[in-house]
């Protein structure tokens, strides 16, 4: 798997675009985040599961089928099934994300009294 995983950590999800083609690779996820920028998966068979998942249980789920994980871009923290360590990712993700709202709103701000 390509490195550019490692570019999407700390972003703020607000869009999932699904798109299907008749030429390879037939199908693709895109992510687009808060600041605008977008990520795409793309394959010929992209899967998913049907919910969310506790993080803390994946390296025991990829364990179970056989798996080894590759990498880890990120907080590692999140995969801790420490109650502990839970809440205080929790706790950061969402301190970053009202952060990233307020200055959102910030530049929004600015935009309106120049209008």
């Amino acid at each position: 798997m390509k490195r550019g995983l490692k570019t999407i950590v700390g972003k703020q999800i607000v869009t999932v675009v699904v798109a299907t083609s008749e030429q390879a690779p037939r199908q693709r996820v895109y992510l687009v985040f808060s600041d605008g920028s977008s990520f795409e998966f793309f394959g010929e068979g992209i899967g998913c599961c049907r919910r969310l998942d506790p993080a803390a249980n994946i390296e025991d789920y990829v364990e179970s089928r056989s798996g080894r994980i590759d990498q880890v871009y990120g907080d590692a923290g999140l995969l801790d099934s420490s109650d502990d360590a839970l809440d205080d990712a929790l706790e950061e993700a969402l301190l970053r994300d009202l952060q990233a709202w307020r200055d959102m709103k910030d530049v929004l701000d600015k935009v309106r009294a120049r209008l």
